[in-house]
């Protein structure tokens, strides 16, 4: 798990509301790297196994999208249907993620 202080639900909740601060305590002190990217990867949110980024994705929140990216969540990363965060944002008219995730 990425931090025991956070539930696996937070974040999620929080991104669906535009509230990043769960997920900026989530990287808080964290590094770039092929470990953090494992691990933003790696954390599955619902029954569809979307990424953080994917849903982040979905519901519009750029700031959170930036946020992953820069983090290093993988642009390439699919959900349980093969569908990556730009194909989600695309399929729900998310252009701000859209122009992100290119």
């Amino acid at each position: 798990p990425m931090s025991g202080a956070i539930s696996p639900t937070t974040v999620p909740n929080d991104l669906a509301k535009g509230d990043l601060t769960s997920l900026r305590a989530l990287l808080a002190g964290r590094t770039r790297g092929p470990a953090l990217t494992a691990e933003l990867d790696a954390q599955r949110i619902e029954a569809n196994n979307f990424t953080l980024l994917a849903y982040a994705a979905q519901h519009g929140q750029a700031d959170a999208v930036r946020l992953l990216l820069e983090s290093g969540a993988s642009v390439g990363a699919t959900t349980g249907r093969g569908s990556t965060a730009l194909a989600i944002a695309c399929q729900e008219g998310q252009l701000d993620c859209v122009r992100l995730l290119l």
